[in-house]
């Protein structure tokens, strides 16, 4: 199984695989978005605050995902909210958003092929430390 990352923080974006489908900023869609939110379920961490909205997406199968992560805590880590969702093949991709800093907060849109996946991460020096488990949103 190929696993693909994507890590946004600010401007930068860092791909260390080949993307097998395009990313996108969602556009309106005529189905109202869902909310969902990390905090309670299993892949809630202390330290990051993860939630946003997933629509469903452009084609079948797709759903547009606006995600949020805030770093709750004054400590060491950041905080990163990990996206997962199919791409073409047997693979995963693997997309992130992270922020910095007490009260800091980052959000981006993706374009995913579902089912998408959610978990709240701290980070040391940039790398994943303590993750909560993958959990299932959908609209």
């Amino acid at each position: 199984m190929r696993i693909t990352r994507l890590i946004r923080s600010g401007a930068l974006l860092t791909v260390t695989a080949a993307v097998g489908f395009s990313i996108s900023a969602g556009t309106a869609n005529a189905v109202p978005p869902t909310s969902w939110d990390a905090t309670g379920t299993v892949a809630d961490v202390v330290g990051a605050h993860a939630w946003g909205t997933i629509t469903p997406g452009p084609a079948a199968g797709t759903y547009v995902v606006h995600a949020s992560i805030k770093d709750t805590k004054a400590d060491s880590h950041g905080a990163r909210v990990n996206l997962r969702a199919a791409c073409e093949g047997d693979c995963v991709s693997v997309f992130s958003v992270s922020a910095s800093g007490v009260d800091t907060t980052k959000s981006d849109d993706f374009t995913l092929k579902g089912p998408v996946t959610v978990q709240e991460c701290l980070t040391e020096a940039g790398v994943d430390h303590i993750c909560g488990e993958p959990y299932t949103i959908t609209p």
